[in-house]
């Protein structure tokens, strides 16, 4: 399986932030905020903020996230509230979608909400 690779468009989104990184087998409660890019190999249960948002394919977030720009390739349920979401192939969210705009790869699953902010 491929690691996340941010787009041209979530590195420069993450700007002068940096990049962080939940590795795959952690699993870490709470309430999450980081500057920059996020990208998530392992499991969040809370709510995570950043300015770009990546959820691996074996990623995992029950809760909520906020950021100007997510891509998701894990699983998700609960809230997503973004400029720019991307569900890609495989990948499953269940809850509620905030977006202004929203590309859905053929082979996502997607149970709930979606509404265009």
């Amino acid at each position: 399986m491929s690691n996340p690779t941010p787009s041209d468009e979530q590195t420069s989104e993450a700007g002068h932030g940096g990049r962080s990184h939940i590795c795959s087998g952690s699993k870490i409660t709470g309430d999450l905020e980081f500057p920059g890019l996020v990208e998530v190999l392992g499991r969040i249960d809370g709510q995570l903020a950043a300015d770009a948002v990546v959820i691996g394919e074996q990623g995992e977030v029950e809760g909520s996230i906020t950021a100007r720009t997510i891509a998701i390739k894990g699983k998700v349920k609960g809230e997503i509230t973004g400029e720019s979401v991307t569900l890609h192939t495989g990948s499953q969210m269940s809850g509620e979608i905030t977006y202004q705009q929203l590309v859905v790869e053929a082979g996502a699953r997607v149970d709930g909400r979606i509404h265009r902010a």
